[in-house]
């Protein structure tokens, strides 16, 4: 049936409509703002950005990159946070990026052998993400200390080559952008990834609210694009260290980058920031897949008897009946001596045969950094009393603890030379923290295990174990070795006397604590011996 001439030119008409309809659209898509992507980036994992910057975050429901140096946070400094609350902020949806083990400049030169500097280097870079991995964040992106990442080695290769080659998607130096030109804001993706521009404050006074949002503004009115920034302290009003922190390098107080965020919180509305801007983490603008979630922590309670003595031997009834196992660290020399104090050979095989872990704690229980000790002095204490337990069928040692605590690196070197896979020293933690609750699963290191502190030198507490454990389980969980000395026991005749004795426990007590593991201890939390957390 033939159309009517009219009935042609309405649908032509119709046609033309939809037409200029869609170039309309087109030209609007065309004429709206690209998107600006901010990125708020947090060097070396400060306390202050936990404390003051966390909240913040939360409240806005955004995100920002953490660069930590692992170094700092497994040796307990007080300047960075712990593990513990690493895992809050990357349970928050936060990024945990690595700024190299201990925050080395990877520019200057550290050995004249370049091989050998390189090489110190890539360890810097490699070992800080490895930690990282074994600790189940997932790093992608990486900060150059001190923002320096210009360096070439003899054979041609790079700084930036050695965190791409560790594993790293991107690479973060300092500066680079400025809200007044001629480079308003970082390419989607990067022209390069190891090599991320971020906006440069002007001077080294406390970051305003105006500068921030002039980076912002002007990347937005200039194509668009990512605008890193990179914040040092996070200084809050009122806080004791306020002067001080923000008299340190380009901090920020909490209050303006509250507003800051309000500010980009408002995108595209009056008093907001430019429509199409939006915050992601740096892991994210890299186009990095999401990421994963953190293993379970688990909170671990390991029961250590040091120097081998008699009354421990008699706990071997408290530990069957709550069907627990614990690690023993003999005195070879004090057993071998028949001192009184001391449990028997046949004693030790008797607890190895109901799964206790049998370590060593020196030949004649010295103090390996005293100086008056030679090198080879240190290495027949630790060695000999390692072989001797192996002749007394004690199979093979893994487990070795410094008496009196005292360790040092030279100390540490000849107990893993002498076969030991670990060695367990006398404090570091403690049950109100403020950090440090639990040692790590793995420990940030094998040979300087941190152990419980003791309460103090008279006897321990019910309520101090406890405490050790329940502070460790509501904060990330994590290793408490406890450390014991004497058993008590209620009703003997030298009861009085064991319990004026140092840091001694009662079978009371040790009994109580044992049952309270076996039958109400916090979510998660169980007993196993040394031996058994490090798998060896």
């Amino acid at each position: 049936m033939k159309l009517h001439w009219r009935g042609r030119l309405a649908r032509v008409g119709a046609t033309c409509a939809i037409l200029l309809g869609v170039l309309q659209a087109g030209a609007g898509v065309a004429q709206a703002a690209p998107a600006t992507v901010v990125s708020l980036t947090f060097n070396d994992a400060f306390i202050s950005h936990y404390t003051y910057a966390r909240p913040v975050l939360q409240s806005h429901a955004m995100n920002g990159t953490f660069y930590v140096t692992t170094g700092s946070i497994d040796k307990g400094y007080g300047c960075c946070v712990a593990w513990w609350q690493a895992d809050n902020l990357y349970r928050d949806g936060n990024e945990i990026g690595g700024l190299g083990r201990d925050r080395i400049d990877l520019t200057q030169v550290y050995n004249a052998d370049w091989t050998q500097d390189k090489a110190y280097k890539q360890a810097q870079v490699c070992d800080d993400r490895q930690r990282l991995v074994q600790l189940g964040y997932d790093p992608r992106s990486f900060a150059y200390p001190y923002g320096a990442s210009n360096y070439t080695f003899p054979d041609g290769s790079t700084v930036k080559g050695l965190v791409q080659g560790c594993g790293y998607l991107s690479g973060r130096p300092i500066g680079g952008l400025s809200s007044s030109g001629p480079t308003y804001a970082e390419t989607l993706p990067p022209q390069d990834a190891y090599g991320l521009r971020t906006w440069n404050s002007p001077g080294s006074s406390p970051i305003t609210l105006t500068s921030l949002q002039d980076a912002v503004t002007a990347a937005a009115s200039n194509g668009g694009g990512w605008v890193p920034f990179a914040f040092n302290e996070v200084c809050h009003q009122g806080s004791a260290e306020y002067s001080s922190c923000m008299s340190s390098y380009l901090p920020i107080d909490d209050a303006v980058f509250s507003a800051f965020l309000d500010w980009l919180k408002n995108t595209g509305q009056a008093g907001g920031a430019p429509a199409g801007t939006v915050v992601q983490t740096v892991r994210q603008a890299m186009g990095a897949p999401a990421q994963p979630p953190l293993p379970v922590r688990p909170t671990v309670v390991s029961v250590t008897f040091d120097d081998g003595l008699a009354s421990q031997f008699q706990a071997r009834s408290i530990l069957r009946t709550n069907n627990a196992r614990a690690t023993f660290y003999l005195v070879s020399g004090d057993i071998d001596n028949r001192d009184p104090g001391a449990m028997t050979w046949g004693n030790a095989r008797t607890l190895l045969g109901d799964g206790n872990d049998m370590g060593g704690h020196t030949a004649h229980h010295v103090n390996l950094t005293d100086p008056g000790l030679t090198y080879d002095q240190k290495v027949h204490e630790i060695c000999d009393d390692r072989q001797r337990l192996i002749q007394q069928k004690l199979t093979n040692p893994a487990s070795f603890a410094y008496p009196f605590g005292a360790l040092d690196a030279t100390a540490e070197g000849i107990v893993q030379a002498c076969g030991y896979r670990s060695g367990r020293s006398a404090g570091g933690l403690w049950p109100t923290g403020p950090r440090v609750y639990g040692e790590s699963i793995p420990p940030r290191d094998a040979f300087g295990i941190w152990a419980l502190n003791a309460e103090n030198d008279g006897p321990i507490t019910l309520a101090w174990l406890q405490s050790a454990v329940t502070g460790a389980a509501s904060h990330g969980g994590g290793w408490v070795p406890m450390l014991f000395h004497e058993v008590c026991y209620p009703g003997t005749a030298n009861y009085n006397a064991c319990m004026a004795a140092y840091r001694p426990v009662s079978s009371t007590v040790l009994t109580q604590f044992l049952a309270w593991m076996r039958l109400t201890p916090p979510a998660g939390a169980t007993i196993k011996t040394v031996r058994q957390v490090m798998g060896a």
